[in-house]
């Protein structure tokens, strides 16, 4: 993609656009992309980066109410696009859901994953650019569909924040989403975290964020075993120093210390915000299953195929085994070579592929 215009300058570049009634005053009922090719873009770049933001949106605003005019004057008066915005107000989309834009209106993500195809031109006006059709958006850029162009963007995350502005319409998305905006499709953890979230497994860090690389805590993990025995009421005062009676997770621990699910950390010590270590993540799925739901393993996996199979602790050796042979464990890659990395703290993004496939193979 050919870029017309400075990266900074662009941000004043639909001044221009002003110049365009006097171009379909002459004869064209909108922008041509003649118009944008030879004069809009050169002379943009000619303007250099002196304007102010607040000359953007005053610029925007009178580029769009042209295109606008035009595109009614097409249309009889009519938009034909079944919704109508008068502001870029972001709103939440949802998974998959298509918006259906028409010429003149304008789209900006604030936050999320879409992506738009276009039968004409779409220009993204924060980098100066036209965006290929199927593009990816870019969070904070805004884009203008321009002359003729019909435009379809497609949200590609749980949820995105996206503002539209003239005329659209939209068709529905997935019937099972999440609400994460940092949950892209091309995500590998994508099916995963879908799996955790609408089987309850565990939440995001707020509304709208999972925070994939984000490391699971000892105390969580424990409230998701629980949460899948069903949350069993437990009864006594607390078993570890560390536990005291009252905090959220104080009736998992003690739930998973009475099923042999967890031994602590040593002196009598559960350290429930403590970072879980994959080796130690693996030992409480093991445990769960060959304790709480009583059922046997088999000898599990060579685990001399990894390099690292060294680091694993000795009472862990046995659960990795088990883990690898499921695929519970697949190995992580460390500067190109698949590693076990028991002792590296686990991701959530990690937790959730783990719980999906201890879930669909053990339970």
């Amino acid at each position: 993609m050919k870029r017309y215009l400075r990266p900074l300058g662009v941000l004043l570049v639909l001044i221009l656009l002003a110049g365009a009634a006097g171009a379909a005053a002459a004869g064209d009922s909108l922008i041509s992309l003649s118009y944008l090719r030879e004069t809009f873009y050169p002379s943009a770049l000619r303007m250099g980066e002196k304007e102010s933001d607040r000359m953007l949106q005053e610029t925007y605003n009178k580029a769009l109410g042209q295109l606008d005019a035009a595109h009614a004057g097409q249309t009889g008066g009519g938009s034909g696009a079944g919704q109508s915005s008068d502001t870029l107000a972001p709103r939440d989309w949802s998974d998959g859901e298509v918006i259906s834009l028409t010429t003149g209106s304008g789209f900006l993500l604030v936050e999320g994953s879409a992506s738009a195809e276009h039968s004409g031109v779409v220009v993204d006006v924060t980098a100066g650019t036209e965006l290929a059709s199927g593009g990816k958006l870019t969070a904070g850029h805004r884009y203008l569909v321009g002359e003729g162009t019909g435009t379809w963007v497609t949200v590609r995350s749980g949820q995105a924040l996206l503002g539209v502005q003239g005329d659209y319409s939209s068709t529905p998305g997935l019937a099972q989403h999440t609400p994460f905006y940092d949950i892209p499709q091309d995500l590998w953890c994508y099916d995963a975290v879908n799996y955790a979230y609408t089987q309850k497994l565990f939440n995001g860090i707020d509304e709208h964020h999972f925070d994939p690389e984000g490391v699971m805590n000892r105390a969580m993990l424990v409230s998701v075993l629980h949460r899948l025995a069903g949350s069993p009421a437990q009864s006594g005062g607390p078993v570890f120093t560390d536990v005291p009676a009252g905090e959220w997770y104080s009736e998992a621990v003690a739930w998973g210390a009475k099923e042999g699910i967890t031994l602590g950390v040593g002196g009598n010590a559960f350290a429930p915000t403590g970072r879980i270590t994959r080796e130690q993540a693996v030992g409480m799925l093991y445990n769960y299953t060959t304790k709480y739901l009583n059922r046997s393993t088999g000898a599990g996996a060579n685990l001399s195929a990894f390099p690292d199979e060294g680091r694993v602790s000795g009472w862990a050796r046995t659960p990795m085994a088990w883990a690898v042979e499921l695929g519970i464990i697949n190995g992580s890659i460390v500067n190109g070579t698949v590693t076990l990395a028991p002792q590296g703290e686990a991701t959530r993004a990690q937790m959730a592929a783990m719980l999906r496939t201890f879930c669909e193979k053990v339970l």
